[in-house]
């Protein structure tokens, strides 16, 4: 996969990477609540919908953005970890839909599993905010 050049062009250091990057996670975790433990159908549809195009997004931005050479496997396999997270996520709004509880249990199982890989990634490639949780804002 070619990532496409980030703001300003060029491959980033990696400390401009994960300094970008952490901005972006940033950016998410400020327009999004993360989902607790939903108590029907269409709450895991409420956060779902507000969550999801806002995800994507952020993963367009990190997309767009070109880590040094030496980072660029660890940052796709990150990056792949995203990508199922938002598949899930979206099989997880399918599911609710359907009011399917087997989908519903199997997506969030899916999502939490890439979502671990994701965090764990960008742990390692120093990442402080993109490897963490968003705490509740009580929002």
């Amino acid at each position: 996969m070619v990532l496409a050049a980030g703001c300003g062009g060029g491959r980033l250091s990696h400390g401009e990477f994960v300094k970008r990057a952490d901005a972006v996670c940033s950016a998410y975790h400020a327009e999004t609540q993360p989902i607790t433990t939903p108590r029907s159908y269409d709450a895991i549809l409420r956060w779902g919908r507000a969550t999801l195009p806002v995800y994507a997004a952020a993963l367009q931005k990190l997309e767009k953005l070109q880590p040094p050479a030496g980072d660029e496997d660890a940052v796709r396999a990150w990056l792949a970890s995203d990508r199922k997270v938002e598949r899930a996520v979206r099989d997880l709004i399918v599911a609710a839909q359907r009011r399917d509880f087997p989908s519903v249990s199997d997506a969030a199982s899916r999502a939490q599993l890439a979502g671990s890989e994701s965090r764990s990634a960008a742990t390692s490639l120093g990442m402080t905010v993109c490897g963490t949780f968003a705490a509740p804002s009580g929002r």
